[in-house]
């Protein structure tokens, strides 16, 4: 009976003693990602009816708002992709899930249709950044 008794306690012991750290019981991996000027890397790369000829595949998530011109024509939003390719944008011009939906002085607006609803996204101008 007593050797039963020391052999629980040391099993409970060296249970005990074995417990790993609250922290390491479930690892988890931490990382942080800079979704400034990337492709979301949620969107496929294949099987997208992209449509919109040459800025069909841009994804307004992954623009940068370079500048804004404009003349008796309208609105034209000078804007570059996550790969520093630089691409001109008017009014009604078809992008990935989307369209350009308006141009001002201060910014441009994409009319994005992901599963039925329409969402509103817009990038302004960024002053006093540094410029390259």
């Amino acid at each position: 009976m007593v050797f039963h008794a020391v052999a629980n306690l040391i099993c409970v012991l060296l249970i005990f003693n074995q417990t790993p750290a609250a922290d390491s019981l479930f690892p988890v991996e931490k990382y942080n990602y800079e979704p400034a000027g990337r492709r979301d890397p949620f969107v496929p790369l294949l099987g997208l009816e992209l449509g919109g000829g040459k800025t069909g595949h841009l994804s307004p998530e992954n623009l940068r708002l370079i500048g804004i011109l404009w003349g008796d024509r309208g609105y034209y939003a000078l804007v570059k992709d996550g790969q520093d390719n630089g691409y001109i944008l008017k009014r009604g011009d078809r992008v990935a899930g989307g369209h350009v939906s308006e141009i001002n002085n201060q910014a441009i607006v994409f009319e994005i249709m992901h599963a039925g609803v329409v969402t509103k996204y817009e990038l302004r101008l960024q002053e006093g950044k540094e410029r390259r």
